[in-house]
C-alpha cells in the first residue's frame, strides 16, 4: 500500500474514489459537521477531482466569512491509497473569533420624510441591531426591508449599493472583533402614479378594459407604492382567463414626478378540461378521490368562471361518495373589488355501511376582504340549502329482535353561517410567523322550518359556534438557516339545539335528532388528538356520532433540517414532535377537566407541492376512559396495557 499527501496519482489520470471526508476543529466548533459537508460539492463515494476539491476549500472559507469569521483558517490534507484506489480528505478548521456589528450606518436617506424614517427605524421591525453577529444573509434581508419601505412610499426608483464593512484593527478591548456596517441607498425623487395603458394579446373573449381596470388597487395621482402594484397583479390573477398579468413602467416623467404604467394582457384559452386526483377528510375519515372538471373562464363576461365537474371519493367498499357539482365564481361582486361570490349547485350520492343518502344542494357564498391592518381581514357569509333522501338499507336487528325497519326519509336543511377571519400567517407549506383566528356562527332550521310540515321532512334546528386559533413562532437560529417552528392550536366549539324536529314515520309522529351527524363534533384522528384513531375519543354515547361540545389544543414543533442539503430527496424531509389535549362531550354542561385526554408523539413530514405528507405515532398519555382494554388512565400506570396506548396516523397537509 502506498499513502501520500499529494495529487500525483490524480494528475497521472488515475481515478481515486473518496472513501472518507474528515473535518477537524482546532478550538471552537460553531457549525454542525453535516452542515459543512452539505455545502461541499464532493461527497464520499465520488471520484476525486483536484479542482473541485480546492473549490470545496474555498466554499468552506466563504461560508465562515459570510457568517462573521473573518480570521478563518483551513488546512487540508489528502491521503491516497494505491491498492484500493481510494482517497481520504481532511479539513482542519481554526475558526478564530466571530465578529459582531459595532454600529450600522444608513447613508443616502437625507431626503426621506420623517414618517418613512420612523418605519425604517422602528425597533420591532429592524433585523440588524448593534451587537448582533455579522451575517451576510441578515444584511441582505435588512437591505431588502429598507428598500421595500422606500418603494412603498413613493420612491419608485430607489436602489441600494453594495454594503460597506469596516473591520476594526485596534487594541481597544471594546472594539475588538467588531465591524462597522454601512448600508447606502439611492432614493431618487418621490413619484405618483400616472396613467395605466392596457393592451390585449390573443382572443379577448369580450373582456373589456373596465374588467381589467377595476382590479387595480391604485389610482392616478396617488403616491407610488410597489405593494399596490403587487396586490393589483394578485387581483388580476384571480381572473383565471388572464395569463400571468404583469404591470411595468411605461414612462417616467422626472419633471412632474409621475410614472405611467403599462399592462400587457395575455388572454389564455377560455375553456379548460382538467382531470383531478385528491384526498379529503370527512369527519376525520380520509377519502381518496378523482374526477374531471370543465371550466369556462369568462362565462357571460366579466371574468366570471363556470366550473362543472364530477368526482368520486373512496374510503372503503361501503363508504364512498359521488358528486356532480356546478360552480359560478364572480370575482367582482356588487361593484366592489374586495368582494367576491360564488353559487354552487350539485347532486351528491353518499354510501355508508347502513345508510344511503341522495342530496340536492344549493349553496351561496359571499366573501369580503378588509384591509390588512384591521384585526378581522375577511368576512364570509354563506347560505346552504340541502334536500336529502335517506334510505336505511335493511332492517336493524338485535338478537333477532327488530330495532328499526328499513325506511326512506326526506331531510330539508337551510343553513346560514357567518365567518370572521383574521389571518397573518406567512407561509402555507411551513408557517413560522403570524397567527390565524376564525369565529364561525351557524344557524339551521329558521328557514327550512317554514316548509317541514308541507313536505313532511326531517328538519334540523340548532345554533353552532366554533372558534379556531393557531399561532406560529420562528425558533430558527437567527444567524443560521435551519427552519424550526413552534405551532400551537386552540379549537373550541359548541352546538345548542332548539325547537322540535317532528315528522311522521309509518303513520307515527317521531321526534328526531335536531343536529345532523356530520355537524356534530368528533374527536381523535390524524388532525385531532393523535393518540386515538378517527372518532375513537369522546365522553358521548356513540363516539362515531360525536357530541355537541369540543375542546382541542395542540403544540407542535416542526423542523426541516435538510433544507439546504445537496441531495434533493432529503431537502423536503422534516420532523415533528407534538402534544395534543382535548375531548368531545355530549353537551357543554357535561364538561369536566379530568376528562380531558392527553396525547403526545412524533412524526415524519415530507413536503410536496400539495402539502406535507404526514406519518405520526401518537401515544395516549392520559386516557379518561381506558376501559378494560387500556387498563389504566396513564400510559405507564399500574395495569396499563400498552397494545391500546398508541395509534399510527397518516395525513396530507399540516395538522393546523
Amino acid at each position: 500500500m502506498l499513502a501520500v499527501s499529494a495529487f500525483s496519482q490524480e494528475d497521472d489520470g488515475e481515478l481515486f474514489e473518496i472513501d472518507n471526508i474528515e473535518i477537524v476543529f482546532l478550538g471552537t466548533q460553531s457549525f454542525e459537521t453535516d452542515n459543512l459537508l452539505g455545502i461541499m460539492a464532493l461527497k464520499e463515494g465520488d471520484d476525486f477531482e483536484k479542482d473541485i476539491y480546492l473549490q470545496d476549500l474555498e466554499r468552506i472559507k466563504k461560508f465562515y466569512f459570510d457568517n462573521g469569521f473573518f480570521d478563518i483558517s483551513v488546512d487540508t490534507a489528502t491521503q491516497f491509497i494505491s491498492d484500493s484506489k481510494e482517497v481520504n480528505e481532511k479539513f482542519t478548521i481554526k475558526e478564530g473569533s466571530r465578529y459582531k456589528i459595532s454600529k450600522m450606518n444608513l447613508d443616502g436617506l437625507e431626503n426621506v420624510p420623517e414618517n418613512v424614517m420612523e418605519l425604517i427605524l422602528r425597533p420591532g421591525d429592524k433585523i440588524i441591531y448593534d451587537g448582533k453577529y455579522y451575517s451576510k444573509d441578515t444584511i441582505r434581508l435588512e437591505n431588502s426591508r429598507i428598500l421595500e419601505i422606500l418603494l412603498n412610499n413613493g420612491f419608485a426608483l430607489a436602489a441600494s449599493e453594495s454594503p460597506e464593512v469596516l473591520k476594526y484593527e485596534t487594541n481597544v478591548s471594546t472594539l475588538e472583533n467588531k465591524v462597522n456596517l454601512t448600508l447606502t441607498f439611492i432614493t431618487g425623487d418621490i413619484y405618483n402614479f400616472g396613467k395605466t395603458k392596457i393592451s390585449f394579446r390573443g382572443e379577448k373573449y369580450n373582456i373589456t378594459t373596465n374588467d381589467v381596470a377595476r382590479e387595480l388597487t391604485y389610482k392616478e395621482g396617488e403616491l407610488y407604492s410597489k405593494d399596490k402594484i403587487v396586490k393589483s397583479e394578485i387581483n388580476l390573477s384571480k381572473m383565471s382567463i388572464l395569463e400571468n398579468p404583469r404591470i411595468t413602467f411605461s414612462e417616467v416623467d422626472s419633471v412632474n414626478h409621475v410614472i405611467d404604467l403599462s399592462l400587457d394582457i395575455v388572454v389564455s384559452n377560455k375553456y379548460e378540461l382538467t382531470p383531478e386526483i385528491f384526498s379529503y377528510y370527512f369527519q376525520n375519515y380520509l377519502y381518496i378521490g378523482g374526477g374531471i372538471s370543465f371550466s369556462d373562464k369568462n362565462f357571460l363576461g366579466g371574468g366570471r368562471v363556470l366550473t362543472s365537474g364530477v368526482r368520486s371519493y373512496y374510503n372503503a367498499p361501503l363508504n364512498y361518495r359521488l358528486e356532480w357539482i356546478n360552480t359560478i365564481f364572480q370575482p367582482f361582486l356588487f361593484g366592489n373589488k374586495n368582494t367576491s361570490g360564488s353559487w354552487n349547485f350539485g347532486i351528491k350520492y353518499i354510501s355508508e355501511e347502513t345508510v344511503n343518502t341522495s342530496t340536492i344542494t344549493n349553496y351561496f357564498n359571499i366573501s369580503y376582504d378588509l384591509p390588512t391592518y384591521t384585526y378581522i381581514n375577511r368576512i364570509v357569509g354563506t347560505w346552504q340549502t340541502d334536500y336529502d333522501n335517506l334510505t336505511l338499507k335493511e332492517d336493524l336487528l338485535s338478537e333477532d329482535s327488530l330495532l328499526l325497519k328499513s325506511f326512506e326519509l326526506n331531510v330539508l336543511n337551510s343553513t346560514l353561517s357567518l365567518a370572521l377571519v383574521h389571518n397573518t400567517v406567512n407561509n402555507l407549506q411551513f408557517p413560522f410567523k403570524g397567527n390565524f383566528q376564525s369565529y364561525e356562527f351557524e344557524e339551521s332550521g329558521l328557514l327550512s322550518g317554514l316548509f317541514e310540515k308541507v313536505i313532511n321532512s326531517y328538519t334540523n334546528s340548532y345554533f353552532k359556534f366554533t372558534n379556531l386559533n393557531s399561532f406560529y413562532f420562528n425558533l430558527s437560529n437567527k444567524d443560521f438557516n435551519v427552519p424550526s417552528a413552534l405551532a400551537s392550536k386552540f379549537y373550541f366549539g359548541s352546538i345548542f339545539e332548539y325547537g322540535e324536529n317532528n315528522f311522521f314515520f309509518y303513520d307515527e309522529e317521531i321526534s328526531a335528532d335536531r343536529v345532523p351527524s356530520d355537524e356534530r363534533f368528533v374527536c381523535g384522528g390524524s388532525s385531532s388528538i393523535r393518540g386515538w384513531g378517527a372518532r375513537q375519543l369522546g365522553i358521548v354515547n356513540d363516539k362515531d356520532l360525536g357530541g355537541n361540545f369540543i375542546v382541542e389544543s395542540s403544540v407542535e414543533h416542526r423542523l426541516r433540517p435538510f433544507l439546504e442539503a445537496s441531495n434533493v430527496y432529503f431537502r423536503d424531509l422534516g420532523f415533528a414532535t407534538f402534544v395534543d389535549v382535548g375531548n368531545v362531550w355530549s353537551e357543554i354542561s357535561k364538561f369536566k377537566l379530568n376528562e380531558i385526554a392527553i396525547a403526545a408523539g412524533a412524526g415524519i413530514r415530507y413536503y410536496t407541492i400539495v402539502g406535507a405528507i404526514r406519518f405520526d405515532l401518537g401515544f395516549k398519555i392520559y386516557d379518561p376512559q381506558p376501559g378494560s382494554v387500556g387498563g389504566s388512565n396513564w400510559l405507564f400506570g399500574s395495569g396499563a396495557k400498552f397494545s391500546d396506548k398508541y395509534n399510527f396516523q397518516f395525513g396530507i397537509g399540516n395538522t393546523f
